[in-house]
């Protein structure tokens, strides 16, 4: 389903996004190198809240454990590497495990700023 975000084209600002709740989904929409994007504001990993990381080129950084997703085709691409020493052993692999970041299809119409989930 296709749903309006209240927003507008003219109203996003390079390198900036805005949080939105579509059907009960938390959706962080912006534009990065004059290209828009939208993705669940819930981190794949452990859930925390991405609004809160930072960027990097086009990944965000999970604030968290800072794994490091891209924006624009959701994918992992970089996931922080918790060895202290070489002869640190995880406890557990499926700890470190994450899908990849929610993506969401974005649709123009005139200036407004639809987006589909």
């Amino acid at each position: 389903m296709i749903f309006d975000t209240g927003l507008k084209l003219n109203e996003l600002k390079e390198n900036s996004f805005e949080k939105i709740t579509v059907e009960r989904e938390e959706i962080l929409i912006g534009k990065r190198n004059n290209r828009i994007y939208a993705f669940n504001n819930r981190c794949p990993h452990k859930g925390a809240s991405l609004s809160k990381g930072s960027f990097l080129g086009d990944k965000v950084v999970c604030y968290m454990h800072g794994y490091e997703y891209n924006i624009f085709t959701g994918k992992l691409e970089n996931m922080k590497s918790w060895k202290k020493d070489e002869t640190w052993i995880e406890q557990n692999e499926q700890w470190r495990h994450s899908d990849d970041l929610k993506i969401y299809k974005i649709h123009l119409n005139d200036e407004k700023i639809l987006v589909e989930i």
